[in-house]
């Protein structure tokens, strides 16, 4: 592997906990595309497998994080970073920033509610959940059709800048499938949260977006994908 590429798989760790700029993210998945098979697969691996580990922990009963959360999350990333090359110094994520990125990462659910919260580096409320989308005097509601069966509909806020996602009608991923909700613009895609059990009722999604965003869905591997691997099934302008 050469050392553009050992960069690249180092990089996937601060990629999967959206701990980077917009435009180095662009420039990520723009080295994905044109590296070789093995170092994309890697990549794509450390990515999956870290989001997984944190998903896996951030389930929590109250939308206030709790006091050990923080020591939750260092345990879990120092053992994922055990069995990994160490990230130098150089490619400037640290320790911080990644507690920082991890934390506000978390996954909040309430009952049937998961809230993920994407564009966490400038994210300003702690606490923002589907609820509060819905109290909103802007809120609007769209419905679109799902092309597997079912439907989508998505409240937003402009006020907020939010949106919540519900399922209606939309059968459970098939074994080691995921659905995966992407903010699109400019031809450019990134995650809005993965959903591997649709729940019975309720918003499963809450996610930040921009005015020119668009929300699509696609069916991807369990644990999400860095980028989408297939066609959307629904798609939803938030403007």
């Amino acid at each position: 592997m050469s050392d553009d590429d050992s960069d690249l798989t180092e990089l996937a760790y601060p990629y999967a906990l959206d701990a980077m700029a917009e435009l180095e993210r662009r420039r990520v998945e723009k080295r994905l595309l044109e590296t070789d098979e093995a170092t994309a697969r890697q990549f794509t691996t450390t990515v999956r497998e870290l989001r997984e580990t944190l998903a896996a922990m951030t389930m929590v009963d109250a939308l206030e994080p709790r006091a050990a959360l923080e020591d939750s999350l260092l345990r879990a990333l120092d053992d994922k970073l055990a069995v990994a090359p160490p990230v130098p110094r150089r490619s400037g994520f640290g320790r911080k920033r990644w507690i920082a990125a991890a934390a506000a990462a978390v996954i909040v659910a309430i009952g049937a509610s998961i809230a993920v919260v994407a564009d966490r580096s400038s994210e300003p409320e702690t606490g923002l959940s589907a609820q509060v989308v819905l109290e909103q005097p802007d809120v609007r509601t769209r419905t679109v059709p799902v092309a597997t069966g079912g439907s989508l509909t998505v409240h937003t806020s402009a006020r907020l800048a939010a949106a919540s996602v519900s399922f209606d009608g939309v059968a459970q991923p098939e074994s080691g499938r995921a659905y995966q909700l992407w903010l699109v613009q400019d031809g450019a895609a990134r995650s809005a949260g993965v959903v591997e059990n649709v729940p019975d009722r309720g918003p499963s999604v809450v996610t930040r977006y921009d005015s020119v965003d668009t929300l699509a869905l696609t069916i991807e591997p369990a644990g999400g994908s860095p980028q989408p691997t297939s066609q959307p099934i629904a798609a939803v302008p938030l403007a």
